[in-house]
């Protein structure tokens, strides 16, 4: 059965907020220095956190242990659907996996960029750079005209199980950047990349500044849209000027998500 978009919704914010918690563990200071790596996966969770420290794990225990029971059914599920894999065996009603657009090419990102929960059945691929396509967007019936700032190729495939608006990723780092401040970071900031000296570092932090600045001006709750943006457009900025580009892909696609309901 397909996730309804409030499950979804709720596991974006439960895996941002892991991350963030897992951030703070790893750089607040004590005695002086950062945790090494080892001391920090030795955090216990019942430990919600130091003494004059803010909580790391409040609230984040339950909905962790819900999540860690369902994930490896839904991951053995999900992996023949997705071709980024070159030993996954196929469902006898699937074609090869070798011959599936994306097949034993690396996945870049994950990105949900359409809140709908049907099965997708329709397959649009990005422009093919000589190694495949690009992207491969999963859509269902009812939305496979949806979204022209998506063009390319369609092909109708039986039901992927994936969900609609599930998009699967090989573009670089770069380009992945580029494309989340042309479908939705720059309409929400204002802020263009490409200017000379402006750096994804600058963009980042700029647009987690813009943003902070709009959420202090209205009158949002902690769980509000906007709130959970800021939160995750500040995890990809310490990301980027930690100089991990790449992993600051991660929480940028979750505020994309977010921002739909914006």
């Amino acid at each position: 059965m397909p996730r309804s978009s409030s499950t979804a919704k709720q596991r974006e914010l439960l895996l941002a907020g892991l991350e963030g918690a897992y951030y703070n563990v790893t750089h607040q200071e004590v005695d002086g220095r950062r945790r090494s790596r080892e001391e920090a996966d030795g955090c216990r969770l019942t430990v919600v956190s130091e003494e004059g420290m803010d909580p790391f794990w409040d609230h984040l225990l339950e909905p962790v242990l819900h999540l860690a029971e369902s994930l490896p059914y839904e991951i053995s599920y999900s992996l023949p659907y997705l071709g980024a894999y070159r030993h996954v065996v196929p469902r006898e009603s699937d074609p090869p996996v070798g011959h599936r657009p994306g097949a034993g090419r690396e996945v870049t990102g994950l990105r949900t960029v359409l809140e709908c929960s049907t099965s997708a059945t329709t397959l649009r691929q990005g422009p093919d750079a000589g190694a495949g396509p690009a992207w491969l967007l999963h859509l269902c019936p009812a939305h496979t005209e949806a979204l022209a700032s998506w063009p390319g190729v369609r092909t109708d495939t039986p039901e992927l199980e994936l969900e609609c608006g599930t998009v699967i990723e090989y573009r670089t780092t770069e380009q992945l950047l580029q494309s989340h401040a042309d479908l939705w970071l720059t309409r929400l900031t204002g802020l263009r990349p490409g200017i000379p000296e402006r750096t994804w570092v600058d963009v980042l932090e700029q647009a987690h500044q813009v943003l902070s600045s709009r959420l202090d001006g209205h009158d949002t709750g902690e769980d509000s849209p906007l709130a959970s943006v800021v939160t995750t457009v500040d995890m990809a900025r310490r990301y980027a000027a930690e100089g991990n580009l790449q992993q600051a892909t991660v929480p940028l696609s979750y505020a994309e998500t977010l921002a739909l309901r914006l």
